[in-house]
């Protein structure tokens, strides 16, 4: 009898691609198990503060893990690689989002300043230790809140969310926790389809879905610069789609999360900014408006917190607060003309929002992880002289940890900005040379074509 051997054949070869694909699964999963062990053991050490060996041993764990499963996920573009990298992501978020934050209070600030807006009461002008806020004084949520002498700093969506999260739980934090989620995967789900519209693998997004600084600053500590992060993942997905005035509201509504984000706009729109720059101002006024007719101080406690207070800042240090502004000036032009002479969009974000970082009065670890969102949509091709850097900023995201012992301790900040200072130096040694040469003739290979005067 005569044997199909083509079909023979062919289901061998079936068996061989499953066999492959599952054993390149493997790995992943040893990362990704590491990944949620460590969440587990991090959520089930009852007060950090009397455990720190261990608690440091599970950060530990989780940051190689997350390092790992990052350098295993960089390259792969299979759906199977991305189910585990959402599952993963997933799982290793959920045993922190019931813990009760231990690094930082700021959620508490949150809720009472949503608590405060739905009593009536303008959070940016009164703090929460005044003796009008008396009977909102006596609940459980005032005896965590911190800074109680200072007016909020918050932009308005800011205090949108906080109210609605007041709304949802108004006896813990699992309505603002939530709320804090949603946006956690909106952001993942966003940069996961920028790196689609950009033909980029989408297992870079485990630099987001697995960084250990995003699990613990979200899903454990809660902070509210995750909306501020996917606005902007949305803000270069809808660039890449064409829809200008999209992207112009899309930052929009990061500058009512976080203010800095408006200062993004030169490297959005360096050509016929008008219609997109009007928009996105007049959104952000329309979003500050409500509170400009209750009291015209709308900017609360941000500029005595800008000008009087510091925390883990470097150049702001040695330069002041005028000469950080000069800079940060100069940035704001460098990064206009990069653009217009045909420089990408994200790598010129990526430069001049870590040139605000270190140009800052105040950098809290939280603030880095913008960074876990536009670093993987960086082109394959990226210019050789700028990948140290971006390594740098990476490694930096690992370390960020060190922060908040940064004001406490000098060899702390040495360890946080050691991959930076690294990852800079490369890229300055690198970039100094080049020029150098005889003929210096140079295009990044990840520019974007110069930009046309239509």
């Amino acid at each position: 009898m005569r044997k199909d051997w083509s079909s023979h054949s062919y289901a061998n070869v079936l068996r061989g691609d499953t066999a492959r694909a599952a054993s390149s699964l493997f790995p992943l999963i040893l990362a990704g198990t590491g990944l949620v062990c460590a969440s587990m053991l991090l959520a089930n050490i009852r007060w950090a503060a009397h455990q720190p060996a261990l608690a440091i041993f599970a950060y530990c764990v989780l940051s190689l893990s997350g390092m790992w499963g990052i350098a295993l996920m960089w390259r792969r573009n299979d759906r199977a690689a991305l189910v585990v990298l959402i599952l993963v992501a997933i799982a290793a978020r959920s045993p922190l989002i019931a813990k009760a934050p231990f690094l930082s209070s700021d959620i508490y600030r949150y809720l009472w300043d949503g608590r405060e807006l739905l009593a009536g009461y303008d959070p940016y002008v009164m703090p929460p230790n005044s003796h009008a806020l008396g009977a909102l004084q006596q609940d459980w949520l005032y005896r965590y809140v911190d800074w109680t002498f200072a007016p909020t700093i918050y932009p308005p969506l800011d205090l949108a969310f906080f109210a609605l999260a007041d709304k949802l739980d108004d006896s813990g934090l699992v309505g603002i926790k939530s709320l804090v989620e949603l946006g956690d995967f909106a952001a993942l789900g966003l940069l996961i389809a920028a790196l689609r519209r950009r033909g980029l693998p989408a297992g870079r997004a485990a630099l987001y879905g697995w960084s250990p600084l995003v699990i613990v600053e979200f899903a454990w500590s809660g902070h509210e610069e995750v909306w501020c992060v996917a606005a902007l993942a949305a803000a270069v997905m809808l660039y890449d789609k064409g829809g200008r005035v999209a992207s112009a509201l899309a930052l929009a509504g990061a500058t009512l999360v976080k203010l800095y984000p408006l200062a993004l706009l030169p490297a959005f729109f360096p050509r016929r900014p008008w219609i997109p720059v009007i928009a996105c101002v007049a959104a952000v006024l329309a979003g500050y408006l409500p509170f400009l007719a209750w009291d015209v101080n709308v900017l609360g406690f941000l500029r005595a917190f800008a000008t009087g207070f510091h925390f883990n800042d470097t150049l702001f240090g040695v330069l002041g607060a005028q000469g950080s502004l000069a800079v940060f000036g100069l940035c704001l032009t460098a990064a206009f003309v990069a653009r217009q002479r045909g420089a990408g969009l994200v790598q010129t974000l990526v430069v001049l929002i870590l040139g605000y970082f270190l140009l800052a009065p105040s950098v809290y670890p939280w603030y880095l992880t913008v960074f876990t969102v536009l670093v993987p949509l960086l082109p394959s091709r990226a210019d050789r002289a700028l990948r140290p850097l971006m390594a740098g900023i990476v490694g930096w995201t690992m370390l960020a940890i060190f922060g908040y012992a940064a004001e406490a301790s000098l060899a702390a900040r040495i360890v946080e900005y050691a991959p930076l200072a690294i990852g800079g130096a490369f890229c300055i040694a690198h970039l100094a040379q080049r020029r150098s040469a005889p003929e210096f003739a140079y295009r990044a290979a990840y520019a974007e074509p110069p930009l046309s005067a239509s």
